[in-house]
């Protein structure tokens, strides 16, 4: 007899949830949850991909260990042999501790990808490893994602996880820059799945909404106005809406009056730039900026947001802290309407550090942020002789070659490793470099709790995800293997036998009495709603409360915070961090003094490339049959006054190159794209030798970062430049091969 199963899907932040339909044994059907208290019933088409990777034959049941054909050096003819999970556990821990013992604390490496966010036991091990390991050499994937967020954040409000979230709830004016939530259905920003629902119910109660973006995306309909703007330009497009605010006398501090250091610094550094040079460079009308200046600071809440389309450019970090002095000169931070913070269920941020510029990298002196290095220099610290030098690597939840910028540079240093451990389930374009590959379970073979997303919650709320099904592979989910691999590398580590013995007894303490529930449970206990060792507190949170409530809790809207919420030494908005007024030289020279046209006139690239998200799959998400099937989305959009201007039609096959590289794809035209710049589908690339994906391979695409340009980095942040990448294209052929289209591309939205 069939069952149901109610759990988060989490392959986004968006956190739906979902009903599964299934037998004890198989997955028949996956919907949307209509009872779930945050998505209520919305979901987008990933989820049901979920039923593709639980049964995947590709997926990696056991360890797989390279067999090198040459000793001295790793090889696509090297073969590929499973081994049982100690032998596996005991080859990384033996490769990774024989490294640091011989060069050096600082010659291993780790690399958590973006999805360690979305796994509880991952994110759970990342303290523990990062301490165990003792390494300098730390990465992740956000600096090519969202980092520059987390930089303001930590300047400004004193912690880089203090996650300002838009009340688009209570919201009267919603000013988006270079996010789709359409399509990536509220990113930074929960709400499950129903995003431009929210989106319309501002404008039903009179609101305004206005999206700043190169392309017209899928939530320009949802909008009531839509501006092109040149890419890299948002920060001068934000100047001039802050001027403007100053110059008519609209500046107000609300409520936070009392509670802000530098408000007096932001109007003379703003009035550095003529707004006729503004309304040059970002292609928006100077009528218009003043006009939404004016809108924006008179509405009587409002919010200016933006994602990683303005995070992924040349001043990524300007950009993201321009938004929030937005919000500040206008009285909308911690204001109902405004940017609020969430109080979730569990509290992490006393367990997570923020920090900046505490050490710098070997090789080209990049700070430290929060304990990490720029992704954009692992290669020439793997690449780069001398001491320090990286030679292993730890690395967990991520395609790198796909996902980082210049894939091929990537490529070079992955293979340059001595030992290379991944944690994955698949042998894809980056795991093909490991000595070893230790995989997961499936999503559906572990619980699961959202605990880094709560931090992006529109409401209050919270909901526990148990395991559904038990298999053979289970019990190996990432936090076993991480528990296991760190003790027996601390063991490896040491020749003191004492200390070996000791690193024995508390391996063997915790994992025998430490799981992730028990973890979440006392999180939830001891968090702001939780009943804490008070037995008779009946209405307190608990795990257990959680597992008898399968839909979630509610647990309010979003309430003032601040003051008392910020991690500031006094308790205040630092509105003008010093590191920021000092990267306004960099914005000035390249806008207003020349430099802008000096790179144009030197170069044969004559447009700039944006990449787009699809709304069927993820990056990680290209092994499921039914989110991949149909037309492969790798399409250049571009405006036909370009094509016109290159002889290219509709379905023409062109070259597209930059610096760095070339690809190949065909061209759609449309007026959506502003001239000047194409866009593409980010995370595809499947055409490398020597993986196991047949879903994936067989509908390949081509990599974007094949493009992108590792030297290609905001100078204060460091995260990787994807948007704005200088490319030319040409035309190959009058004619490319074309595919049906996926009918998910055509559906409105999914919903019980």
């Amino acid at each position: 007899m069939n069952q149901l199963h109610y759990r988060t899907c989490n392959l986004c932040e968006t956190m739906c949830g979902i009903e599964i339909e299934h037998d004890g044994k198989q997955v028949i059907a996956i919907r949307g949850d209509k009872n779930d208290v945050l998505s209520k019933g919305n979901i987008c088409p990933k989820a049901i991909g979920l039923q593709d990777i639980h049964t995947c034959e590709d997926r990696l049941r056991k360890p797989l260990k390279r067999v090198r054909k040459n000793p001295e050096q790793k090889s696509h003819d090297d073969a590929w042999v499973e081994v049982e999970w100690d032998d596996a556990i005991e080859y990384a821990a033996e490769g990774l501790a024989r490294i640091q013992n011989q060069h050096g604390a600082d010659s291993i490496a780790s690399y958590f990808g973006r999805s360690t966010a979305h796994n509880i036991g991952t994110l759970l091990a990342v303290t523990p490893i990062q301490k165990i390991m003792g390494t300098r050499n730390v990465y992740t994937g956000s600096t090519v994602d969202q980092m520059p967020h987390n930089f303001v954040w930590h300047h400004m409000l004193g912690h880089q996880f203090l996650c300002t979230i838009p009340d688009i709830n209570r919201t009267d004016y919603y000013l988006m820059l270079g996010t789709n939530p359409k399509v990536s259905n509220g990113a930074q920003m929960s709400t499950g799945a129903n995003t431009y629902k929210k989106l319309n119910e501002i404008r039903q109660r009179g609101g305004k909404c206005v999206l700043i973006d190169p392309r017209r995306t899928e939530s320009a309909k949802y909008m009531d106005e839509h501006h092109f703007i040149m890419p890299h330009a948002d920060s001068m497009f934000l100047i001039g809406l802050i001027q403007v605010i100053f110059a008519k006398g609209l500046a107000k501090p609300g409520r936070m009056a009392e509670h802000i250091n530098g408000w007096s610094q932001i109007e003379p550094l703003v009035n550095q730039f003529d707004l006729g040079r503004i309304a040059e460079v970002t292609g928006i009308a100077r009528s218009d900026i003043e006009r939404i200046a004016e809108e924006f600071s008179s509405a009587n809440s409002a919010v200016c947001y933006g994602r990683t389309g303005v995070s992924m450019v040349q001043f990524a970090g300007l950009t993201q802290w321009l938004m929030q002095v937005m919000n500040v000169i206008t009285g909308n931070m911690d204001e109902i309407g405004g940017m609020m913070f969430p109080k979730p269920a569990i509290e992490s941020l006393p367990l997570t550090q923020s920090s900046w510029d505490t050490y710098r990298s070997r090789v080209t002196g990049r700070p430290e942020f929060s304990g990490e290095f720029p992704m954009a220099i692992l290669g020439e610290e793997i690449m780069t002789p001398g001491e320090g030098q990286v030679r292993g690597l730890l690395g967990l939840a991520g395609n790198m070659v796909l996902s980082m910028a210049d894939g091929h540079h990537t490529e070079k240093a992955l293979n340059a490793l001595e030992f290379y451990v991944a944690v994955d389930p698949y042998l894809n374009e980056t795991t093909r470099f490991a000595d070893v590959i230790l995989p997961p379970c499936g999503p559906l073979e572990k619980g699961h709790y959202d605990m880094f997303y709560h931090l992006y919650d529109t409401i209050n709320w919270s909901k526990y995800s148990p395991q559904l099904f038990e298999t053979q592979s289970s019990k190996w989910t990432d936090f076993e293997i991480f528990t296991d691999l760190m003790a027996c590398f601390a063991r490896k580590r040491t020749a003191n036998p004492l200390k070996k013995l000791f690193y024995g007894a508390i391996h063997t303490l915790v994992r025998h009495t430490l799981t992730t529930d028990r973890i979440v449970d006392l999180g939830l206990r001891f968090g702001p709603y939780g009943k804490g060792i008070n037995p008779f507190n009946k209405k307190g949170l608990s795990l257990q409360k959680l597992k008898d409530n399968p839909h979630g809790i509610f647990l309010g809207n979003l309430e003032y915070s601040l003051p008392e919420g910020l991690y500031t030494a006094d308790k205040k908005i630092n509105l003008a961090p010093q590191c920021f007024v000092d990267d306004l030289p960099r914005l000035k020279a390249h806008f207003v003094d020349g430099g802008m046209e000096a790179e144009q006139s030197e170069s044969e690239f004559d447009l700039k490339i944006i990449s787009r998200l699809t709304n069927r799959t993820l990056g990680w998400m290209h092994h499921s049959q039914r989110l991949v099937k149909g037309k492969n989305p790798c399409e250049l959009m571009m405006n036909p006054a370009d094509a016109m201007a290159r002889d290219i039609s509709t379905d023409s096959l062109v070259n597209v190159t930059s610096r760095t590289g070339q690809i190949q794809m065909p061209v759609i035209l449309t007026e959506d794209m502003m001239p000047g710049v194409v866009c593409m589908p980010h995370l595809w690339g499947h055409n490398r030798k020597n993986t196991r994906q047949k879903v994936a391979n067989a509908n390949p695409g081509v990599s974007m970062n094949d493009l992108t340009d590792v030297t290609g980095i905001d100078q204060l942040t460091g995260n990787a430049i994807v948007n704005g990448v200088p490319v030319k294209v040409e035309v190959v052929a009058k004619t490319a091969p074309t595919q049906r289209q996926h009918e998910d591309e055509t559906v409105e939205e999914f919903v019980v």
